[in-house]
Formats: C-alpha cells, structure tokens, sequence
C-alpha cells in the first residue's frame, strides 16, 4: 500500500501569481486542512511523504523530524508562473533535492525539531532549553558538526525541501496566512525551545510555558495573533521567534553562489565548490518572483520586488551591499515580514546577534 501511495503525483499551479492561494492538481485535488485556535487537521496526513515524516531520537537525545526523499518537478508556466509536483517516485522530468556531497542520492533527511541549544563545542536539539543565539555561521556549523560525522545546520537545501512541502500541503504561498508564529511581540530574548510540544497535530501554534496569557489553552487565536510558537510538520519556529542561519548559500553583493557538499561549507565563500548561481535584487521590499536558477531548476531564489505581506510571497527580502550569509524565517519581532519565504541577506560573516541562530540537521553521507 505505501508503494501505491508514494507513486501519487502531488501538486499547486499558479505558483508566484498575485494571489497567494494555489490550485490543486493531480492527486493534491480535493484535499484540504482546517486550521483550528491552536492544531490544524490536514488531509495529507495520509499522503506521501508527510504520513512517513516522523520524530527520531539520536544517541545524544536530540530530537528530528525524519523526512523521507521525495522527488519534484518545478514547471514554469507560459505567464511567468510555476507548477511545483512531488512524489515519491521518479518520473520523468522529476529530480530531487535529497543528495549528498557528490550528488548521490540520500533517503531521507533529519531536521532538528528545535532551534538550536548548547553552544559552539556542541549544538543540540531539545526541549526546555535555551536557543543559542550571539554567535556567528561558522562557530553554529562548528557545533553541529562535533555531533559525529553527517551532522550539520541548516542549509538552502533543507529550506527548499520544506518549502515544498508546505506550499503543497496548505496551498498557499503567505505561509503567515495558516500560522502567524511567534512575531508580534517586544520581547528582547527568544522563547525557550518546546513551546509547542502541547500540540496535538503535527502542525499548529501554542505556548506552554511562557506567560504571556494565565492559560494557553483559553486562548481564542493560538494560529493567528502572533503571540504563540508554531511548529510545521513537527519543526518549531520556522519562522519567528529567531532568525534561522542558513548553510550552502553565500553572497557577493547580488550574485548568488551555491554549494550543495554540507562538508565544504564556509561562509561567506564564493569560489568552488560555490558556485555562482545568479541575482538577487539590490534592494528591499515583499517578494514578488521567486525564481528558478538556470544551473538547477529545482533551487529558487527571489528575484524582483513589489508585492505585499499578502500578494505574491507575502514576505520579505532583505538586502545589502555588504551581506554574504542568508538567515531565514524572522525573529520575534519580525511581523508581517517574517514567514517561510523570508530571505535576510544584510549580514557580514560576523553577525551574531541575539535574535540570530541556527538549527542542527544530519544528512546521511
């Protein structure tokens, strides 16, 4: 039964329209979610690959959400917009964004539950702990390093993966449109890690240690008032609460380098194994074309400006001359900025900032 399932075909057109709201396609049509005060219920629980995402402990006691390989073609559309597929088998014209260091396949990959905790000799994700923030890139890949051989941060292949999966599932592109995160607050520290633990869904908002309210559970609009942690698929915060380093990516004012081989990575980089990929704009404002790259149509970046925090991408791009890392998602003041497609690429290799840090990730090499 699981091979029937991996071989259906999951798919939204319309990608990058004004409209954030997609349209369903192949096997995705009729499926739908309900977003509810604090969990959200989502038929695809049942659908591949996200009924075979799971939460794994290592030996360390960090906690994963296991994601298993799955296979995308990206489309683009004769009006500029794309159709993004994905299956769990390969089709033609279909790749994936699950590789190793030498662009070999890998089954699956594990993404830390938790923004990352501990410090630059060893990075961990758990619950009840403190995020590690105020330190740069390279001392966060330093730390989830020392994990043993495979472990790393996040990187601009996990954020692609993830993407995926949830403009699929939820069929938008305004990820703030399902759960606002943790984004509207003034608060001048990052909430503790396992917020959402009290979540009974895979996906949802809640807060239950941090009093911001007397009872979390009587609250009226634990998904939408941007007060509460949310967790997609498991995966907390991946928007709000910290900004959220991002590996494999480096900067050279617009031009764009990539390197997919997590054990070369270094910040900053722009000579191979980095390679220049194309532009991003050089200036600011809410994404409005979010585009392929000509050397790998499965890697995307935003290319032009001018939509709002609810047309288009719904979320924002930073820019600066001097930028040469990407952090992702937003901190707990972001607002409408932040969301899953909000790119900040101001940053030197020396930022280390207190609502800055990082998350640990393993890919089986």
């Amino acid at each position: 039964m699981l091979f029937l399932e991996k071989a259906k075909i999951y798919g939204v057109d319309n990608v990058g329209a004004s409209s954030p709201t997609l349209t369903r396609t192949d096997d995705a049509v009729g499926k739908s979610y309900t977003v509810g005060v604090s969990e959200i219920n989502s038929d695809f629980n049942n659908c591949y690959p996200w009924s075979e995402m799971q939460e794994v402990t290592d030996a360390e006691g960090n906690i994963f959400i296991k994601i298993p390989k799955f296979y995308t073609k990206i489309t683009k559309n004769s009006n500029g917009t794309y159709k993004h597929q994905i299956s769990g088998v390969r089709y033609d014209g279909y790749n994936t964004l699950f590789i190793d260091g030498k662009g070999n396949e890998i089954d699956y990959i594990l993404v830390g539950k938790y923004e990352g905790s501990g410090s630059s000799s060893k990075v961990y994700s758990k619950s009840g702990q403190t995020v590690l923030v105020n330190i740069t890139q390279a001392n966060f890949r330093t730390g989830c390093k020392a994990n043993g051989e495979g472990y790393q941060q996040y990187d601009f292949l996990i954020d692609l993966i993830i993407k995926e999966l949830f403009l699929i599932e939820f069929a938008t592109t305004n990820s703030q449109s399902i759960m606002t995160g943790y984004t509207k607050n003034t608060n001048t520290a990052a909430l503790i890690t396992g917020h959402t633990d009290g979540v009974k869904t895979p996906s949802g908002s809640y807060n239950n240690n941090h009093d911001l309210e007397s009872n979390a559970w009587t609250d009226t609009s634990c998904n939408t008032d941007g007060l509460h942690a949310c967790k997609y698929r498991g995966i907390e915060n991946l928007w709000g609460n910290t900004w959220t380093f991002v590996d494999g990516i480096a900067f050279s004012k617009e031009k764009i380098f990539v390197c997919t081989d997590p054990t070369k990575y270094e910040s900053g980089k722009i000579i191979p194994p980095y390679i220049y990929m194309g532009n991003r704009p050089t200036n600011e404002g809410y994404a409005k074309v979010v585009k392929q790259f000509e050397r790998n149509p499965l890697l995307m970046f935003t290319s032009e400006l001018g939509a709002s925090a609810t047309t288009y991408y719904s979320d924002y791009h930073y820019y600066n001359d001097a930028g040469q890392i990407l952090l992702v998602g937003g901190a707990w003041d972001g607002g409408t900025a932040a969301g899953l497609w909000s790119w900040y690429g101001r940053d030197s290799v020396s930022r280390a900032w207190s609502d800055c840090g990082g998350r640990l990730c393993y890919k089986p090499l």
